[in-house]
């Protein structure tokens, strides 16, 4: 009697959700097919495409990449310093062995040549260079600690750690404001990658100005081994005359001693020249780091420029391009950025401390908010109204100290340029006396000594002019023309170091 009951009431419950189901659906279907009337409708408005902004700092570390590899195609450059031309492959394949460099340094070789292989070969170049290329890693650093700094920023927008006061500190752009620090940052480091170039720059300059000089004298010393020479064979005959015309009873047996006193300082005199050449070899040899001990050939350059730059162009090429001045400039660039980098991380923006979180994931209503919308206490140390930011200047004093230092540096500029017009003055009066003197010895007493001892010579051996003028005229024709040698290689020597002086070649 029971189970009757029972089934009937769950027939019906059955019934009931059946009946509510197709009232849903109809519902539905409905809802769904409504459509307000024609005066209440409106044109939907164009949704404008979402566009976002360019990332700022990775605009700046694009930049700072581009920065770098400009620098670094210029120390890939084997352009001569000593001009415009370029070191050629087959010196520079020659550079890398002993042998084949030494190959390049017989029986002549070129100033050139040895001016492309000090630069390839001299080891305080290649000690410059690995500085400047440390230098360049200092671009792949400016951005480290920033991009860190986002990562972490990032990650603590939505931390909840569940225990202890959970509200930050101020804003990390507040310490570390990208992208404008971080550009300032690929400006030092830009500035001191420049002070390393004009340091690669200079051990170039002046590595080059030394073998240029060694070469020059090298070369004098060649040809002052040949007159000496020369003059010896003419002492030699000049000495058996004096022996026949001394065992004619003609002359007195002082004239074979003075003539062979004579001799013998100039076989010193050549064994001395002998040991200059093997030191300017050692000195050359030195410069290419190779060991000593082994002898070179000749010069092949026996004349240098004879041209004279005009000495108002001089002053400002060498205030222009002197690496001195440069590297003083890019350090005087970089300590101004650093001073702007720092007034700019102790000086804060303006802000009661309303508007310190602007972008993190917090909740700021309600039983789990973790902070206030805005400020809510008031410390009493500084009273209602008052910045709560630390007060402008907190450490100027640094700042004062590294302004007077930087008033220094551009004094020291000042003094180092105007020292360089003075540099630039007697190197050019150096230049210019040496062409002068060596015109004099070339064009004029050369011949006339040569004229003179050439008339004493065929007046003594027949008796016409006594021993004191002959002698004479044998020590003038030595000294002029060592002295005429003397001073062609000065003009070599004198352009080396004026070209050193102003930092660039020569108009």
């Amino acid at each position: 009697m029971k189970i009757l009951p029972m089934v009937l009431t769950a027939i019906a419950l059955i019934w009931a959700t059946g009946l509510a189901a197709c009232g849903y659906r109809d519902l539905n279907r409905d809802m769904d097919a409504y459509t307000p009337p024609a005066m209440i409708q409106q044109a939907q408005a164009p949704v404008p495409p979402v566009t976002s902004e360019p990332d700022a700092f990775e605009a700046e570390k694009a930049t700072i990449a581009r920065l770098r590899d400009r620098w670094e195609k210029g120390v890939e450059s084997k352009a001569l310093p000593a001009g415009n031309s370029a070191i050629s492959t087959e010196i520079i394949a020659a550079a890398d062995d002993d042998a084949r460099t030494l190959d390049l340094l017989r029986p002549r070789f070129s100033l050139q040549t040895v001016q492309a292989l000090i630069l390839l070969r001299n080891p305080s170049v290649e000690s410059a260079t690995h500085r400047f290329r440390a230098a360049l890693e200092g671009f792949d650093q400016v951005t480290q600690l920033d991009e860190i700094l986002r990562q972490y920023s990032a990650f603590t927008e939505a931390v909840m750690p569940g225990v202890g006061p959970m509200q930050g500190m101020d804003a990390i752009q507040m310490k570390f404001p990208f992208p404008g620090v971080t550009a300032l940052k690929g400006q030092v480091a830009e500035k001191n990658v420049e002070a390393e170039k004009h340091a690669l720059d200079l051990v170039r300059r002046d590595i080059v100005a030394q073998g240029s000089k060694a070469y020059w004298n090298l070369l004098y010393i060649h040809r002052a081994q040949r007159i000496t020479r020369d003059t010896l064979e003419q002492l030699n005959h000049l000495e058996s005359v004096a022996t026949t015309r001394y065992g004619a009873g003609k002359t007195s047996y002082q004239d074979v001693v003075k003539i062979r006193i004579g001799r013998e300082k100039l076989e010193e005199q050549l064994a001395t020249l002998k040991e200059q050449r093997v030191n300017l070899e050692t000195e050359l040899l030195a410069l290419m780091d190779i060991q000593p001990g082994i002898s070179l050939g000749w010069p092949d350059t026996p004349t240098p420029d004879l041209s004279l730059p005009k000495l108002a162009s001089l002053y400002p090429l060498a205030l222009e391009n002197r690496q001195e001045l440069n590297r003083m400039r890019a350090m005087l660039g970089k300590m101004e950025r650093m001073v702007e980098m720092a007034e700019t991380m102790i000086q804060p923006a303006f802000t009661q401390n309303y508007s310190l979180f602007t972008d993190e994931a917090v909740l700021q209503a309600g039983s789990a908010g973790m902070k206030p919308t805005f400020a809510t206490t008031v410390s009493p140390a500084r009273g209602k109204g008052l910045p709560r930011n630390a007060w402008f200047g907190t450490r100027d004093t640094y700042l004062r100290e590294t302004r007077r230092k930087l008033d220094a540096l551009k004094a020291d500029l000042a003094n180092a340029e105007a020292r360089t017009r003075v540099m630039v003055r007697m190197g050019w009066f150096e230049l210019d006396r040496a062409r002068r003197e060596r015109s004099l010895y070339k064009d004029r007493l050369l011949e006339l000594s040569q004229t003179s001892l050439d008339v004493s010579t065929r007046a003594y051996e027949s008796g016409g002019v006594s021993f004191a003028d002959v002698i004479s005229s044998y020590t003038g024709w030595l000294d002029v023309n060592l002295s005429s040698q003397r001073r062609n290689s000065d003009v070599g020597v004198a352009r080396a170091e004026l070209r050193r002086r102003v930092g660039a070649p020569l108009p």
